[in-house]
């Protein structure tokens, strides 16, 4: 029977394309309700881990083809969630990023340019970093103030 165990770490890697993003919602949702995390908790940290995997794919994989894939790492500490999010297209410069002001940006007509600031309204904090071997790591941390009772060290899955 599988466990999820502070320290344990879930890695699993997706091609570069849309149609396998399934694969990530469906595995992060597991994680995070295996984690113990409010319902609320577990649909914001899909949301965020799904656009920033669309923002791989329409940004950083934008001029690559064939795309490469995406890399995911999803852990638990005692604290926090924690989900890396890895590709190797081209870097992002987080630090310069500036968040869509609203209503403006709705109603100049944009219709875009809001994942960021979606992935930073539903979690508690993000970093971005380059990695050797052209690399780049969006880390994703859900603190877990949130869950729902404390998780059991070793319990399976199925029984949290």
């Amino acid at each position: 029977m599988t466990t999820w165990k502070e320290a344990d770490s879930v890695r699993f890697r997706i091609p570069g394309e849309s149609r396998f993003l399934f694969l990530v919602r469906t595995v992060v949702t597991a994680l995070a309700r295996a984690a113990q995390l409010a319902e609320d908790e577990v649909d914001k940290i899909e949301i965020a881990v799904d656009e920033a995997c669309t923002n791989v794919l329409d940004h950083a994989y934008r001029k690559t083809h064939p795309k490469p894939p995406i890399d995911l790492e999803i852990r638990v500490s005692d604290s926090q969630f924690i989900v890396d999010v890895i590709d190797r297209g081209s870097p992002f410069d987080f630090k310069a990023y500036v968040p869509p002001r609203f209503p403006d940006h709705w109603m100049e007509g944009q219709t875009r340019g809001v994942g960021l600031y979606l992935i930073k309204q539903c979690m508690d904090e993000i970093s971005y970093d380059a990695l050797p071997d052209k690399a780049n790591r969006l880390r994703l941390i859900k603190n877990l103030s949130s869950r729902k009772r404390p998780v059991e060290a070793g319990a399976p899955l199925g029984a949290r």
